[in-house]
């Protein structure tokens, strides 16, 4: 049990004392300010005893009682018990906890899903026209308003809100303690939000002869006379690495080689799965001077030492690639394309299946539990890359 009662601790040289509300738990003391003042003929020791300042407090500690009745204290501190009771979910900032959640996404590798959630966040606060949230604000007529906003978008309407939810989910778990029943955070709105699933965006697969329109190209007359040539280079590098990311070209270091066989995990889902997205292939004979052309200081490619992370990186080829679609006369294309033409083909001309072409993709298995029993050939991969690399270049390659 608690009790509550007003008090004094010392006079000033002015001759009023500050009036504190004293907590006693047992053995404990704990002392919380007030904003009143009292005389020497307004307390008995350092006992209150003015009844229209007991008449102020009163109400402060009914509120502490009435908060306590809530919850089982038993078992809590006298000062976790106030620390209930001086803060609640208004008090929490929801943006600050964010960009903490975000920035150690960052700190282990994950910048581009840091990114997503930072496009999150910065969207809700430009619809709620707040630059400072609290978790009282992630209420669900707010959120059911924001994905509405949102509903034209075709990923946005469903990875934003998503985004929200996770890092407000983490929150409950930060600053509730339900095992002691201390809950800071008492609303839960994402049960009553329905999220949009995302829309399925068009394919971005170009044919075979598109492909070999892109790849044959003289590129002298390009406007960018760097970016165009370095996107030509590490397009080629994607398509016949069976469609490998920019992020893995980015980051790719140099003991992941030997021998033209690059072994490595890939860097978008390695932290994500048990298996730790790791892959072999062989390094096709027709990309491997541009191996020795863009050979880095320490790590196995230079574009680290060109471009200060893998984002800028990825947006400067896909800037040369604008340049290189506008001069061999065909659709605009991304860094993404290769890897979906890559697949298209393997898929659709070599006869592959889809669990092939996903295997060669690095994509995570349907039959996890099946490939715990199985030790992984790498090789399937080289015959296909082998067949898709034919089908575009012919016997006769660059």
């Amino acid at each position: 049990m608690i009790n509550f009662e007003p008090c004094i601790r010392n006079f000033k040289s002015n001759g009023f004392a500050q009036v504190y509300i004293r907590a006693i738990k047992v053995k404990e003391v704990q002392y919380i300010s007030t904003p009143y003042a009292v005389t020497s003929s307004q307390v008995e020791k350092n006992k209150v005893t003015d009844y229209g300042i007991i008449a102020e407090v009163a109400p402060i500690i009914k509120d502490y009682y009435n908060k306590l009745n809530n919850v089982y204290y038993e078992n809590w501190t006298l000062k976790e018990v106030l620390e209930f009771l001086s803060r609640d979910s208004d008090d929490i900032s929801f943006t600050r906890f964010y960009k903490e959640f975000t920035n150690e996404m960052i700190r282990n590798g994950r910048q581009n899903p840091a990114d997503n959630y930072i496009s999150a966040i910065n969207s809700l606060v430009k619809f709620t026209k707040k630059k400072e949230l609290t978790f009282s604000d992630i209420n669900s007529k707010t959120i059911n308003a924001w994905i509405k906003s949102l509903e034209k978008t075709n990923r946005a309407k469903n990875s934003y809100p998503n985004c929200i939810a996770t890092v407000f989910k983490t929150g409950l778990l930060e600053y509730n303690d339900y095992d002691r029943d201390i809950i800071r955070i008492k609303h839960q709105p994402f049960m009553r939000v329905e999220i949009p699933k995302a829309e399925k965006g068009k394919k971005k697969a170009v044919s075979v002869e598109i492909l070999n329109e892109l790849f044959s190209t003289d590129i002298s007359k390009a406007s960018r006379k760097v970016t165009a040539p370095l996107a030509k280079d590490v397009a080629l590098l994607s398509f016949c690495m069976a469609g490998m990311n920019t992020a893995d070209l980015y980051f790719m270091k140099k003991e992941n080689l030997k021998k033209w066989k690059l072994s490595y995990n890939r860097h978008k889902t390695e932290t994500e799965r048990d298996d730790h997205a790791y892959i072999e292939i062989t390094v096709p004979e027709m990309i491997r001077p541009l191996f020795e052309k863009y050979k880095g200081k320490k790590e196995l490619f230079n574009f680290s030492e060109m471009y200060k992370n893998n984002d800028d990186f990825n947006k400067y080829v896909n800037k040369g690639l604008k340049d290189l679609c506008k001069i061999a006369e065909v659709e605009d294309v991304s860094t993404y394309t290769f890897r979906h033409s890559w697949a298209t083909i393997a898929q659709n001309e070599c006869g592959a299946s889809t669990e092939q072409v996903g295997f060669a993709l690095n994509h995570a298995s349907a039959h996890r539990v099946t490939e715990g029993y199985i030790k992984k050939s790498f090789s399937p991969i080289d015959i296909l890359n082998e067949k898709v690399i034919n089908c575009v270049f012919g016997e006769n390659k660059l």
